[in-house]
C-alpha cells in the first residue's frame, strides 16, 4: 500500500511565522470573467507538478479546458476565487467551495469551506501570499457562519503540507491506495 493524500482541517490557532519582503504590497480581489488566463497560468504551476508525480491520475495542463473550468467556477454560487496581485500582476489565487453534507446514519450534518485549489508563484512563496489567501477564506467562512475550512494535499507535496501546518491546519484523515495486479 502507498499513502496518497490527507485532508487537513483548520486548528483554532494560526501561528504567524511568515518571511516578509520589504515593499511588497499584495492586494486580494474576487476573480471575475477576464481573469481566466491568469488563473490558468497560476493553476498550471501546481497542475504540472501533480501530473509529473501521478501521471496516471492527473492530466497535464490544458489551457482551453482549464479556462472553461475557471469560467464555470467564477459563475458557481457556491465557489469563490480570490486573486492575489502585486502591482497589478497575479501572484496567487485560491478557489474555495462551500460544502454542505446532509446527516446520514454515520455522520452529523456538516457545513464547511473546502479549499479546492491554491497556487502561489514560486518567487512569492514564503512571503505571506498564501497566508493572505487562506486568511481570506477563513474570514469568508466566519462571515457566513461556516464553522470549518478544509483542504486536501497529496503526499508528495511536502512543501505544501508544511505550509498548511504552519497556517494552523492539521491532518484529519488519510486515504491509502493500492494498484490491482
Amino acid at each position: 500500500m502507498s499513502f496518497t493524500g490527507a485532508v487537513y482541517a483548520l486548528n483554532p490557532v494560526t501561528p504567524s511565522n511568515q518571511q516578509s519582503q520589504p515593499n511588497m504590497t499584495i492586494t486580494l480581489r474576487r476573480a471575475s470573467h477576464g481573469d481566466e488566463s491568469a488563473l490558468v497560468e497560476l493553476n498550471s504551476l501546481v497542475q504540472s507538478m501533480h501530473a509529473a508525480n501521478h501521471p496516471s491520475v492527473f492530466k497535464s495542463p490544458n489551457g482551453v479546458e482549464l479556462s472553461a473550468f475557471m469560467r464555470d467556477a467564477v459563475d458557481d454560487p457556491n465557489a469563490q476565487i480570490w486573486l492575489a496581485e502585486e502591482s497589478g500582476e497575479p501572484v496567487g489565487y485560491v478557489l474555495a467551495r462551500l460544502q454542505e453534507r446532509p446527516e446520514n446514519p454515520f455522520c452529523h450534518p456538516r457545513r464547511f469551506f473546502e479549499i479546492d485549489q491554491i497556487s502561489v508563484r514560486p518567487k512569492k512563496q514564503h512571503c505571506g501570499v498564501g497566508r493572505q489567501l487562506i486568511e481570506q477564506v477563513i474570514q469568508m467562512a466566519a462571515a457566513e457562519g461556516v464553522p470549518a475550512v478544509e483542504l486536501g494535499c497529496w503526499s508528495f507535496n511536502h512543501d505544501a503540507q508544511a505550509a498548511f501546518e504552519r497556517l494552523g491546519f492539521s491532518p484529519r484523515w488519510t486515504r491509502f491506495w493500492r494498484s490491482v495486479p
